[in-house]
Parts: C-alpha cells; sequence; structure tokens
C-alpha cells in the first residue's frame, strides 16, 4: 500500500494546479500560431512569453472548476448527468465554450445528456476537451487507476466518445501516477498500460510512436515535432477524411481546417515528445517540459497546463521554481458563474479534502492518507 501524509497530499494537489495554471500562461499566447512564427517572435522560450495578466481568463479550467463544484455537491457517486446539470448552471455559455464542449452544452439545453451529449451531431467528439480537463480526477484520485479510468470515462461521456475519452483517461493517469513515480518513462509507460493496445488504439498508437520519435531524435525536438504532425498526423487526418461520405460534412470541414490542431492525438503526441525531452533538464525539467510544449505549438495552453499538472504533481508546491509560481500570485480567474476569482491554494484544499474522502471511502486498500 502506498501512503501520502496530510500536508504531502495537500501539497502536490497545489504543486500540480500551479503547474496547471503554470503551463496555461506559457500556452496561451501561443495557441495555434505556427511553429516559425513562434520561433521567430519568441525565439528560445524558457520563461512566461508575455507578462502575466491575472484577470485573463483561459477555458480550460472552469470545467475542472464545475467537476470540483459537483462533487461537493453530489457526492462521490454522482454521475455523468450531475455534471452535466452543473454545465447548464455555471458556464458563462457566451465566453469560452468552444468544439466539443459547446455542442455538449446546446445537448444537454435540449434535454440530450450523457452519453448521448457526447456524439449527437459532434464532429469534435475525439478532439481534445476532455483530455484538457483530466488533471482533477487523477488528484483526486492519487495512484488508484482503476477509479481514475471511472470517473474520466464518466466526465468525458459529456462530451466525447473513443480516443477523447482515452485522452482524459491518460493524462488523469499521469497525474495520479505522478504522486509516486518520479521517473516520467516509468510514469507514462505504467499509464499506458491501462490503455487498449496499439492495435485496438490510435491513441495507444501515437503515445508510442512519439516516444519512438524521441528516441530517434534525442537532440532535436524540432525534427521529432516535424515527423509527428506532417507525416504521422496528416497521414491519419487523410484516413479519418476518405471516412467521410463528402466533402461537405461538418467532420471534413473541422478536419481540413485549422480546428483539426485541436485534435487529440497530434497533441498527446506533443505532451509525450515534451515530457521526454524536458526530462533531460537536470535544473528544470519542469520549466523546460512546458516551454518544449509551447514551441512546438498547435493546442499550446492545453499541453502546457496538462504537462504543469503532471509535473507539478510530482514536484509539490514548495519545489516548483519561484520563476514559476511567483508571478501567480496564488490566483487565477474563470467564466464560471459565482465561481470567478480563486486562490488557488484554496481550490488545492478543496480538492485534497475531496481526494481524501475518496481514498478512504473508495482507494480499496490502494493508497492512505496518513497524519
Amino acid at each position: 500500500m502506498k501512503t501520502l501524509t496530510k500536508n504531502d497530499y495537500y501539497n502536490k494537489v497545489f504543486g500540480s494546479w500551479l503547474g496547471r495554471i503554470a503551463g496555461d500562461f506559457v500556452g496561451a499566447p501561443l495557441e495555434l500560431r505556427p511553429v516559425n512564427t513562434i520561433r521567430r517572435r519568441y525565439g528560445e522560450i524558457n520563461s512566461y512569453p508575455t507578462k502575466i495578466d491575472l484577470n485573463y481568463v483561459n477555458d480550460d479550467e472552469m470545467y475542472e472548476i464545475i467537476a470540483l463544484i459537483a462533487l461537493e455537491k453530489y457526492g462521490l457517486d454522482l454521475t455523468a448527468k450531475d455534471i452535466a446539470l452543473e454545465w447548464e448552471n455555471l458556464l458563462l455559455y457566451d465566453k469560452a465554450v468552444f468544439t466539443a464542449e459547446k455542442v455538449a452544452l446546446n445537448n444537454i439545453r435540449s434535454k440530450i445528456f450523457p452519453p448521448e451529449s457526447g456524439i449527437y451531431n459532434n464532429p469534435y467528439f475525439d478532439f481534445i476537451g476532455a483530455q484538457m480537463r483530466a488533471d482533477i480526477w487523477g488528484q483526486i484520485a492519487p495512484g488508484c487507476p482503476d477509479l481514475v479510468k471511472h470517473y474520466c470515462k464518466m466526465d468525458g461521456s459529456i462530451s466525447h466518445a473513443g480516443v477523447g475519452i482515452e485522452g482524459e483517461i491518460f493524462v488523469a493517469l499521469l497525474v495520479s501516477h505522478a504522486f509516486f513515480e518520479k521517473k516520467i518513462r516509468q510514469n507514462i509507460d505504467y499509464s499506458l498500460s491501462f490503455l487498449p493496445n496499439e492495435n485496438e488504439s490510435l491513441y495507444t498508437k501515437t503515445v508510442k510512436k512519439a516516444i519512438s520519435l524521441y528516441e530517434q531524435n534525442q537532440d532535436d525536438f524540432r525534427k521529432a515535432r516535424e515527423v509527428l504532425i506532417n507525416e504521422y498526423w496528416e497521414k491519419i487526418k487523410e484516413e479519418f477524411i476518405s471516412k467521410e461520405p463528402n466533402s461537405e460534412t461538418e467532420r471534413t470541414k473541422v478536419l481540413k481546417g485549422i480546428e483539426s490542431k485541436v485534435h487529440v492525438l497530434p497533441n498527446i503526441g506533443i505532451i509525450i515528445l515534451s515530457l521526454l525531452y524536458g526530462a533531460q533538464d537536470k535544473l528544470d525539467p519542469f520549466g523546460r517540459s512546458i516551454c518544449v510544449a509551447g514551441m512546438m505549438g498547435y493546442d499550446t495552453d492545453c499541453n502546457c497546463g496538462n504537462i504543469g499538472a503532471i509535473l507539478g504533481a510530482n514536484l509539490g508546491a514548495d519545489n516548483i521554481p519561484a520563476k514559476w509560481k511567483k508571478p501567480l500570485q496564488d490566483t487565477f480567474s474563470t467564466y464560471v458563474q459565482g465561481h470567478e476569482k480563486w486562490k488557488i491554494s484554496e481550490l488545492s484544499r478543496r480538492i485534497a479534502n475531496i481526494g481524501e474522502r475518496i481514498i478512504e471511502q473508495k482507494g480499496h486498500n490502494m493508497v492512505k492518507i496518513i497524519k
């Protein structure tokens, strides 16, 4: 049985959220920009690329805030419908609701609930949104992979299906295992063992492709990224498009457009590459991993945020370098109605409180929280 003291558990949850917010602030100015533009404008990124505005709101965190509120309201046995109803109650619809989540919210408001809300008229069912909001499920169930999978399948079904949900499961597992596993490659391999094998899952295949590209190009993350995007992802995208009945379907249009940069597959490839290249930096693997992900482009705020959450859970708040946590001033803002301003420390405390209950009641002797 694994053990965590109450203080260590809270410190790691706090670290995971500091990492999440720090990653968002690195990635947000770079989102969806061409990599050549990012390189020309910002060069070799090793700090926040723009000055932090504490009133800035990123959409990524608001679904996790709502998940916390739903857990506190409905209890540990909440359902996907419970969370979906809180989306309807708490999301400011006209602000920062996009792609799969926007479709799902429209479905929910039409009384179409999970899992149908995730697939009905939804060309984005396998995009990044569920993976984006994965962190909290790993934070509340450290070292408990079956619980992580349960909560992620439930939450993911609100707006996603297939590899879209697999992305939420995998990233949440990376966060969950980071509470105990210091070596990122071991964490990746172990977390991947809970997904279908590469013959059954394009998601697993993509993670393994990214690992292979890293091993072949350990000195050049840009070369690995070029192959991942311009060869591997482009081929898969063409295969997706070929399965559509014609070029006028909404699915075809989004796969051919800039929105395809928000698909879960290329972005998990970028996350894996960034974690592996960042681990080479012995002084600041946390910051290096986030910055490499930023320089690789695509959905940078989601990717950098997930990476920060994973590595922050491993380090704990106390060990995150001051250059990354001090500018945050323990503060961030959301578009969740009635919960627009937060102290990161307060949010982390509430999540840790839920996690302690989950571990005690549902941990099945996998993990114990001690004083």
